[in-house]
């Protein structure tokens, strides 16, 4: 999915997103928006962390039971 934080945060309130696959920029442009739902615990691990030549880094991250 991509650009759709309402989407993301309906999904994790139902516990309906197996993965997250992330591109993480190391600037920071105002508050944003959150990706996750407030005052909801999501249980996820990281499998998989690359830092990319541009600064960017690459996390994927799985849900653990």
């Amino acid at each position: 999915m991509d650009g759709s934080s309402v989407l993301a945060q309906t999904l994790a309130q139902h516990d309906l997103i197996d993965e997250y696959r992330l591109h993480v920029y190391p600037l920071v442009l105002g508050s944003g928006k959150r990706l996750y739902p407030t005052g909801k615990r999501l249980n996820f691990t990281l499998v998989e962390a690359s830092p990319l030549p541009t600064g960017v880094v690459y996390m994927r991250y799985r849900h653990t039971a």
